[in-house]
């Protein structure tokens, strides 16, 4: 608890002495697994995240954020073999950024580049395969690493970011459950309005 309420008052200190913003974005991914179980091919399918960041500091700044999302990955093989995996849950990304030029000059175009780690607390981790599910223990929290960057125009915003799986899905029962010996890496694009605050 102690390095929660350290970190919490470090935010506090940086907002009075810098500039604040405030980002509700709405989005898209793909998402894909790290290594297909054999004779299956895999194919990320389209889901949606909707959430909101908080960006503190200028040039250099921190850029924590939450959101809930949705993600499908179609496994399909020999004999017909099709199902899709869908996680959803909701994701913290502790980001850190740089932007290219001083926001407090008031640019009407600035870049970006972030990345940091992401925690997710899933509330729904399944296949669409009885059988399957009934054989693994599905993780219910899972960390992942972000890289990206991200343009803003005048009051919008957009960002691309890739997120690498740096946990297991799930703990296999038996060997031959291999759906959850992977990690999944994700393809994120969001969109968003820029609420900004100068101290």
């Amino acid at each position: 608890m102690k390095p929660f309420l350290t970190a919490i008052a470090f935010l506090f200190i940086l907002s009075v002495h810098s500039q604040v913003e405030i980002r509700p974005f709405i989005g898209g991914n793909l998402s894909n697994i790290t290594d297909s179980p054999d004779g299956t091919s895999t194919q990320a399918k389209l889901g949606v995240q909707v959430g909101s960041s908080v960006m503190i500091g200028n040039k250099l700044h921190l850029n924590p954020g939450i959101a809930w999302f949705s993600r499908s990955t179609e496994y399909s093989g020999e004999g017909n073999f099709n199902l899709d995996q869908t996680i959803e849950g909701v994701i913290i990304p502790l980001l850190v950024g740089y932007r290219l030029m001083d926001p407090s000059s008031e640019p009407f175009i600035n870049l970006r580049v972030f990345g940091g780690p992401s925690m997710m607390f899933l509330t729904k981790t399944e296949v669409d395969n009885s059988t399957i599910n009934e054989a693994i223990d599905w993780s219910e929290n899972q960390w992942g690493a972000q890289i990206g960057a991200g343009i803003d125009i005048s009051i919008f915003f957009a960002d691309i970011s890739y997120e690498f799986g740096l946990s297991d899905t799930g703990e296999g029962a038996a060997k031959e459950s291999n759906f959850s010996d992977f990690k999944q890496n994700t393809f994120i694009i969001n969109a968003g309005v820029r609420l900004s605050f100068s101290r």
